[in-house]
């Protein structure tokens, strides 16, 4: 059998994106998006928080256009790996990006309430149209 990795998100950025070259030239840029959890009415909200990574075109996209507070919708593989830190093995969850639209909210701002109406701008590409448009 298999195995399927998809993982679908829509949240906000919590931060400006982390840019960078690797020492091979490619680009990566991290950043991390707060998900509001479906909780039955009168419940406290619970706010998740996602790391995400982006590769090469993507990433010039993201560090480019995205900053700190703005909705994204972001489909993505869930990837875990591990390193050695000063506190010994860290292991970290991150969801690697393959396809992102970039969201704008309508109506009264608030980071625990959900937004009064969601709008898709016209920022909707797969990783290689995405890729064709930053090129040329």
């Amino acid at each position: 059998m298999r195995g399927y990795n998809k993982v679908m998100l829509l949240g906000r950025l919590t931060a400006d994106p982390e840019c960078r070259q690797t020492t091979t030239g490619k680009s990566v840029a991290h950043f991390s998006i707060a998900v509001d959890r479906n909780m039955p009415k009168g419940s406290e909200p619970v706010v998740d928080f996602h790391r995400v990574v982006a590769w090469q075109s993507l990433a010039d996209f993201v560090g480019k256009y995205l900053k700190k507070g703005m909705g994204v919708f972001i489909i993505g593989a869930l990837y875990k790996h591990s390193y050695e830190g000063k506190l010994g093995k860290q292991i970290i969850t991150e969801i690697v990006l393959r396809e992102i639209n970039v969201l704008t909210w309508k109506g009264k701002e608030s980071k625990i309430k959900e937004p009064a109406e969601t709008v898709v701008e016209e920022v909707e590409m797969s990783t290689e149209e995405l890729s064709a448009t930053i090129s040329a």
